[in-house]
């Protein structure tokens, strides 16, 4: 592996047999904080390029499950973090999947099917521009995809993220080759994150007709990440201070586009927790589902965990985290009427 090699988010990396994906832009020195996603398993409906069988591990309850039992040795509490994470040394791994790599890979082939589809993707968005910070990440990275795969892009840099952010909403407006989530096809997508984000389907479906940074390309589901490259670890104390139900006007969403995405934020109600939910300034998430759901104006309902973070300059932010089974975030109220949900 290359010393100067940056693992952040949408890379995947190889320990052992096991495939593991990292998680965020602040990692440690040396060391990469990472969950397994695919694991060896006979009845697995996955296949390598060697013919073994892999499982996808879904939820983030059964990744953890699967690190105490395989690898409890990389869980430590970081109290920069601010809880128990799986912090792997780099020089573990035998192998690093790169997503910018594997896009230039197949920029360069001319194979049929979901690899033509995603390169074709690539070209779209990045036109007037050169695509040398998007990637493919997910299954056809680590080469574990079929023809029923999604595609899964990210996008390194803020700048070039907006630009593919721009390109996409034109896309979108054309309705050919891109479409959003709709009540005919958002349903499967809505079975797999409704056990970890408990919102009802009227209200998922409101949600995910505003969001264009998932839906389908050529009939395909697609999502993509907005990753912005800053590395802050080590500059903050994080302290939980406990769940917390909220309600919240948004004062400013121009981050949550991105992955981890952040909202700017105004606390009006504690409907749960400490009363410390009332200082809360931001709502941060590490997780692509939250992204997208707010804008300026709008009030919604949080479910998360109220953080401290206690910079070394002596400033403090008081936010709400949203990454654990059963968070969630919903509009209560929208200035687009088309939008509004009632509650």
């Amino acid at each position: 592996m290359e010393k100067k090699m940056r693992i952040i988010e949408g890379y995947y990396m190889r320990l052992g047999d096991t495939i593991f994906y990292a998680k965020g832009v602040e990692h440690p020195p040396g060391k990469v904080i990472a969950y397994p996603k695919y694991v060896l398993d006979p009845k697995g409906e996955r296949m390598d390029a060697r013919r073994r069988r892999y499982r996808k591990l879904f939820t983030q309850e059964e990744q953890l499950r699967y690190l105490r039992e395989y690898y409890n040795e990389y869980l430590v509490y970081d109290p920069y973090i601010g809880e128990e994470v799986p912090e792997i040394p780099l020089d573990s791994f035998n192998e690093v999947y790169d997503p910018l790599k594997r896009a230039k890979e197949l920029l360069a082939s001319s194979k049929p099917g979901i690899e033509r589809d995603a390169t074709d993707m690539i070209l779209d968005l990045s036109s007037g521009f050169d695509n040398d910070e998007i990637g493919i990440s997910g299954s056809l990275l680590v080469g574990l995809h079929n023809e029923s795969s999604d595609i899964d892009l990210v996008v390194y840099g803020e700048d070039k993220g907006r630009k593919v952010y721009e390109i996409l909403k034109e896309r979108l407006k054309e309705e050919k080759d891109y479409k959003r989530y709709s009540k005919g096809n958002a349903e499967a997508l809505y079975k797999r994150r409704r056990e970890e984000t408990p919102i009802s389907w009227d209200e998922f479906l409101k949600q995910e007709r505003r969001r264009i940074l998932e839906g389908y390309y050529r009939n395909r589901e697609y999502s993509i990440r907005l990753v912005r490259q800053s590395n802050s670890y080590g500059s903050k104390i994080v302290r939980k201070l406990g769940e917390a139900t909220l309600v919240l006007e948004v004062m400013d969403s121009r981050e949550s586009i991105f992955t981890p995405c952040r909202y700017a934020v105004r606390s009006l109600k504690v409907v749960r927790g400490p009363e410390t939910g009332r200082k809360v300034e931001f709502i941060y998430s590490l997780r692509e589902r939250f992204t997208e759901i707010a804008s300026e104006g709008d009030v919604i309902e949080a479910r998360g965990e109220v953080e401290v973070w206690t910079y070394k300059t002596g400033d403090e932010v008081t936010l709400l985290y949203l990454g654990r089974k059963g968070d969630y975030m919903k509009l209560l109220w929208s200035r687009d009427t088309d939008d509004y949900i009632n509650v």
